[in-house]
């Protein structure tokens, strides 16, 4: 039951009510009316909230376990703790939330009011971003980049109406968003300083986030601060960080990050003069200058237009692909095995015949190929996969269905299309014979020869078997997938991929959080080119061989220890190839 204040603030408030709903069904109607009850910056958030279907009701979600160990964290806890001993029966609680707008921290002045809160699952691991929950302190305070104060009924969703808070973004010493700091309580016993206080202790955490930042970070900012306009898009980068001003945000993602790091990294830089490059598979150009500043190395990377925000990479390589290829009535895929053949081949359907079933087999022993010749007559379109195992007398049958198949759509009897993927390399003289006679519609590569495509196939894997789509993974992570050889190809990097997302509970994927073998992966230096063809080379050869080392000295030539030699040399060392 309400007491006479907190009556006479709930009638107060429900003229702000009756504005948020109006300016609701005002969403829903797809009209946009600025209400004269509640400021701009509360307006603005409703109007994202209803954009974004936030709950107007629903508790928080659980969005993921915390990472106590993450550099907010550290930063934060011991600054919390010394408050929260302070605000001890104020009925008030401090919150912090990652960038994402996941809760990390909570300390609580009484259980009383913890109770509250937990009733509506204002705790720790609940996603409190503007997206989920509509305007809050937290992820409004980020998503405007400012302080703000959110009075009761001023929230978007109704479980928070009783609270006003004061909240504040979080930045690193680079002027990043990396969370918020929030302080409230029921908005009677709510105070005029709160806002003051808040304040007060986001400056205090991010005076933590200075002591324990890099020296090459505030490098990075004096460069950002030099290099770049309003106008031109542009990014600052190291190996560790990235800064980017509001034009080059499109081509910013760790993806990006990662590709161009390592491309500035292998160039050959001649002093005084600038890199002009191209990120693969992208249209634009970039201008990058390489800064020393003492021992540490940094670039400033200038976009030449702004275009459209860099799409994901494919691991394919593709030669010239007409219309008369793609209309060809048998389509083949040639390469090695795991490298992505049937996924090319299934996009080459895709091309051809949208939404159109595609029955897939496997070329195994034994095959049925009357079956098969029997599902092209009836119009059925199929893949044939991992040509390459069989044997002499299936090539045959094959190129008998092959055969027939032609001749019934050249006469008009038939629109199936028949796919093949093959590695010609490795199947029987025959095959590679029939291979030439058809053609090759796509050829995929080893993913050890196309390290560039890794992490744009990160991303389409994320995209599978990240329900939630909660993770992404830290440059350092990343680095060290386009470091490893990859002997099981795209297969390998999937079964990383889905082994990673199972096991790690952060948002935020670490290099200590994948395989061993991955995490010790030495960094790659500089090679020449000569050096870069040859390491290709043997990893390839390795490839081929699924790591069988002696196998790969004997395929390229050279004494077992001359290998091991070259292995260390190139990088390549890190493998425990078998012998």
């Amino acid at each position: 039951m309400l007491g006479p204040r907190e009556t006479t603030e709930a009638v107060m408030g429900d003229p702000v009510r009756d504005a948020r709903d109006e300016l609701k069904r005002a969403g829903l109607r797809g009209e946009d009316p600025s209400s004269e009850l509640v400021p701009d910056v509360i307006a603005r958030s409703w109007r994202r909230s209803i954009s974004s279907n936030a709950s107007p009701d629903a508790p928080a979600q659980l969005f993921r376990e915390i990472d106590t160990e993450s550099i907010l964290s550290r930063a934060a806890d011991p600054v919390l703790d010394r408050w929260q001993h302070q605000l001890t029966d104020t009925g008030t609680t401090l919150f912090v939330s990652d960038r994402a707008g996941g809760i990390v921290a909570r300390r609580v002045s009484d259980r009383s009011t913890q109770r509250r809160l937990d009733g509506a699952n204002a705790a720790e691991g609940f996603d409190f971003s503007e997206e989920a929950v509509g305007t809050n302190g937290l992820g409004t305070a980020m998503v405007e980049k400012r302080p703000v104060m959110i009075h009761g009924a001023h929230h978007y969703n109704e479980l928070l109406s009783d609270i006003t808070c004061a909240a504040v973004p979080l930045c690193t010493p680079t002027g990043s968003v990396i969370g918020a700091i929030s302080l409230g309580g029921l908005t009677r016993v709510t105070s005029p300083l709160t806002m003051s206080v808040t304040r007060e202790i986001g400056q205090q955490i991010e005076e933590r986030l200075r002591a324990a930042s890099r020296p090459e970070d505030l490098a990075l900012a004096m460069s950002f601060m030099r290099y770049t306009n309003a106008k031109r898009p542009t990014v600052i980068l190291d190996k560790e960080s990235l800064l980017a001003n509001t034009p080059g945000l499109p081509f910013v993602s760790v993806s990006s990050h990662v590709m161009l790091w390592e491309q500035l990294r292998r160039h050959r830089w001649v002093e005084g003069e600038p890199a002009r490059l191209e990120l693969p598979d992208q249209s634009v150009e970039v201008v990058a200058r390489r800064v020393v500043e003492g021992p540490h190395v940094h670039y400033v990377a200038h976009f030449a237009e702004l275009g459209a925000a860099p799409g994901l990479v494919s691991a394919r390589r593709s030669p010239t692909r007409t219309a008369a290829t793609v209309a060809a009535p048998v389509l083949v895929v040639d390469g090695p095995p795991g490298s992505g053949r049937a996924t090319a081949a299934r996009h080459l359907h895709e091309q051809r015949h949208p939404g159109r079933v595609l029955e897939e087999v496997s070329a195994t022993p034994g095959v049925a190929w009357d079956h098969l010749r029997d599902r092209l007559a009836e119009g059925a379109d199929v893949l044939v996969r991992r040509l390459e195992d069989l044997t002499d007398v299936e090539v045959s049958r094959l190129a008998s269905v092959v055969r027939d198949h032609r001749a019934a759509v050249a006469a008009s009897d038939r629109t199936s299309v028949l796919l093949l993927t093959v590695d010609r390399a490795r199947g029987p003289q025959a095959l590679g014979d029939l291979v030439e006679r058809l053609g090759t519609a796509e050829r995929t590569v080893a993913l050890a020869e196309a390290r560039a495509s890794v992490p744009g196939l990160v991303a389409e894997i994320l995209e599978n078997v990240d329900d939630e789509r909660r993770h992404t993974l830290s440059p350092t992570a990343m680095q060290a997938l386009m470091a490893w050889r990859w002997p099981g190809n795209i297969s390998e990097l999937v079964d990383v991929v889905t082994d990673v997302v199972a096991r790690v509970d952060t948002s935020v994927i670490e290099r200590r959080d994948l395989p061993e073998h991955l995490q010790d992966v030495a960094a790659r230096r500089n090679l020449s080119p000569l050096e870069e063809a040859e390491r290709d080379t043997i990893a390839r050869t390795l490839a081929e061989v699924a790591g069988n080392r002696s196998e790969a000295a004997s395929r390229l030539g050279i004494g077992r220890s001359t290998l091991y030699r070259r292995l260390r040399r190139l990088g390549l060392e890190s493998d425990d190839g078998s012998l």
